[in-house]
């Protein structure tokens, strides 16, 4: 299973994927290139800059992206 789609069938999942989570859930250090590929596919990806806390307990911000109106279903993961 390819990056992309591991990314994909995540957010199906769970709705959205932040940078962070994609470092630490899935092991994918370029989640935006991964993303970039995955508009590609027509897949339409939303980013939103959030808040979050890193491994010191501080706030920094990540993107965080969804697909508004879920992923088409040729896509399916």
């Amino acid at each position: 299973m390819s990056m992309a789609t591991d990314i994909i069938k995540y957010i199906r999942e769970h709705g959205s994927i932040t940078t962070k989570q994609a470092m630490e859930e899935l092991g994918c250090y370029r989640l935006s290139a991964r993303i970039y590929d995955i508009r590609s596919f027509g897949i339409n990806v939303q980013r939103d800059m959030v808040n979050v806390k890193n491994r010191k307990g501080e706030t920094c911000r990540v993107a965080k992206y969804t697909i508004p109106g879920g992923v088409p279903e040729c896509f399916s993961a």
